[in-house]
């Protein structure tokens, strides 16, 4: 660091530093001259956050100072944050997650929150939250899964009483993990969605909202939501047709650009609409539920057939830990689906096993959604913030290059 001239270390006099000429003890200095703060505005840039990279190259989304007040309102109504709370966001602070409700969202309510700096252990976890007796607690799927795979004997064996409120993040929850949730814990998790470009949550399931297991929710008040057709970008008047999430522009938390990406920020916004990038359906209650990553999404026979409906029943198999389906080349259907599949502990891979998975989808769902494959594996490939990225599995079964990989995270 050549530019470096000075170090100023705390609470140490001058005489027991080694370098008198670039180590100066705090309390020793001279007063020095105050300098005039900088004159931010509510639009003056704030952070940068990256995307997670499950769709590509990860890219910086600018937000602002006014991105607060988006932060606070929905920390406080959708994490129903409260003065005498006490709150886990187990999302790591260098994600947007971590950074918007482990950090801005929480302190900004005056909420008194707890931090365990250490992997995943679902023991040490529930014995963090029975000695911090924490009220309200923030995941995401990818955790919630790992914790089914233990069972709900490991949750008897501790008081977890305190908790009050659960939500989760990150990726659409399984009907299967809302489900479980209140058998293991008696509370059932709200899903919550959103993205590093919205700067806080959009749609969610609202504390006293009738929880519809596996939809997304309905949109925050003050956020106009909506699907709109893929070509028109007209919203889509038929309830439980497919389109693209599409949010009207406004909120204080959207971000403002993409770093040195002019062009892939404009590509977001089409006929006055922010575009999500996400394929749902809504229903006559007004309910989102979520289909799949626009780019995911595999197209059998001229159908569309979303991977998360998918993975959600193929979980209702007791040996299935986690799943992803991607789409595979078929000469007669174009593509065809093929399902990875973790196992829980007790189970082997065997043709047996594989038609049993097969055939819990093709009740579930149709014989065009059943996987015409699958294959077991100990992992599936996650960013650092726990995201399944579907598109590396596809790119392998296309035989096409992985593409940028730097925030893939290794087992």
């Amino acid at each position: 660091m050549p530019a470096l001239r000075h170090v100023i270390v705390v609470d140490a006099p001058a005489s027991a530093l080694k370098d008198g000429e670039t180590s100066l003890a705090l309390h020793e200095l001279p007063r020095v001259q105050t300098f005039d703060s900088y004159p931010s505005t509510p639009d003056t840039a704030s952070v940068l956050h990256y995307t997670s990279g499950t769709t590509g190259k990860p890219k910086g989304a600018q937000h602002v100072h006014y991105s607060v007040v988006s932060q606070y309102l929905t920390a406080k109504w959708v994490l129903d944050l409260r003065p005498d709370d006490i709150y886990w966001c187990n999302a790591d602070p260098g994600w947007v997650t971590g950074t918007s409700y482990g950090i801005i969202g929480p302190w900004s309510n005056g909420t008194t929150q707890v931090v365990l700096d250490s992997g995943f252990s679902a023991e040490r976890w529930y014995r963090f939250i029975e000695k911090h007796r924490v009220t309200v607690w923030y995941s995401a799927p990818t955790a919630i899964r790992l914790l089914m795979r233990e069972g709900t004997d490991l949750v008897r064996r501790f008081d977890l009483k305190s908790l009050r409120h659960l939500a989760s993040v990150g990726e659409p929850l399984n009907p299967e993990a809302v489900l479980w949730s209140q058998e293991a814990f008696g509370r059932m998790f709200h899903d919550t969605f959103w993205q590093t470009e919205t700067g806080c949550i959009v749609i969610t399931n609202l504390p006293g909202m009738p929880i519809k297991p596996g939809s997304m929710g309905r949109p925050f008040p003050g956020i106009t939501a909506t699907v709109v057709d893929p070509k028109t970008f007209e919203p889509v008047s038929d309830s439980g047709r497919v389109g693209l999430i599409a949010l009207r522009p406004g909120w204080p938390s959207m971000m403002r650009a993409y770093w040195n990406n002019p062009e892939g920020y404009a590509a977001k916004f089409r006929n006055g609409w922010y575009l999500c990038g996400d394929r749902a359906t809504i229903d006559r209650d007004g309910y989102f539920w979520f289909v799949g990553r626009d780019d995911d999404v595999i197209n059998t026979g001229g159908h569309l057939v979303g991977p998360f409906e998918i993975e959600s029943a193929l979980l209702e198999h007791p040996a299935v830990a986690e799943s992803a389906a991607v789409a595979k080349p078929d000469p007669v259907n174009m593509e065809v689906v093929k399902a990875f599949v973790t196992l829980k502990p007790g189970f082997e891979p065997s043709d047996d096993l594989e038609l049993e998975i097969m055939n819990v989808v093709r009740r579930r769902l149709s014989p065009l959604a059943m996987p015409q494959e699958i294959e077991f594996v100990a992992s599936l490939p996650k960013t650092r913030s726990g995201k399944i990225v579907r598109r590396v599995l596809r790119a392998k079964e296309f035989g096409e290059p992985l593409g940028d990989l730097s925030t893939i995270m290794e087992d």
